[in-house]
């Protein structure tokens, strides 16, 4: 990646519906150069051109979490565990007090103490100890990665393997679900449920 590169990833940061007529023009290149470059970094998969969110918009609550494993085999198998959970911002190994590290979004109180202390990957085998922080949404960065519409699963069986219709905390209607889970009852994501009976509605 040279600079260039790097200046036309940093326009489409800024803006990613900038046109590649645009780009050219402040690169100094024809489009179709523009569009070799960006080619060539997607398929090299240095650059994913994505849509973010308003932090502020989706009034989301976010969990910092720290892991201590016994060893990375741990930390690797919570990791493949999770990978799909659509409530990862982040999950990066670290060092210091901690070797693992994950940032989290939950829509509301409730559904955080669950991602905290229910279904969560601090309670995996092999977690020595953790420790959590929690706040509103961030002020940097303004927009966030989350997917809003997860591939849905068939059941009430989240992604990480929780069964969402079985929990105790679900049922007394202290968590929303697992957003892919056809038990989801939140309103951040976008429900499979919720979503066919409105389809149903509008046909009619």
């Amino acid at each position: 990646m040279d600079d260039i590169d790097k200046k036309l990833v940093s326009i489409l940061q800024n803006n990613g519906r900038t046109s590649l007529s645009e780009i050219g023009k402040e690169l100094g290149m024809s489009h179709v150069a523009v569009s070799k470059r960006l080619d060539k970094l997607v398929q090299a998969e240095l650059v994913n051109v994505t849509a973010g969110v308003n932090a502020e918009y989706l009034d989301v609550k976010v969990l910092f979490m720290g892991l201590e494993t016994e060893d990375m085999e741990v930390a690797e198998r919570i990791q493949s565990k999770y990978k799909d959970c659509p409530r990862i911002l982040m999950f990066a190994p670290v060092t210091g007090r901690y070797n693992v590290f994950a940032v989290m979004v939950a829509e509301d109180t409730w559904s955080l103490e669950s991602i905290i202390g229910t279904c969560s990957m601090r309670t995996e085998p092999g977690v020595r100890r953790s420790e959590s922080w929690f706040g509103n949404a961030p002020v940097a960065p303004k927009y966030l990665q989350v997917n809003l519409a997860p591939s849905p699963t068939t059941s009430s069986v989240s992604p990480c393997g929780r069964d969402c219709g079985a929990c105790k905390r679900y049922k007394a209607d202290k968590c929303v679900g697992c957003p892919p889970t056809n038990v989801y009852k939140g309103a951040l994501w976008a429900a499979p449920n919720r979503t066919k009976k409105k389809n149903r509605k509008s046909k009619g």
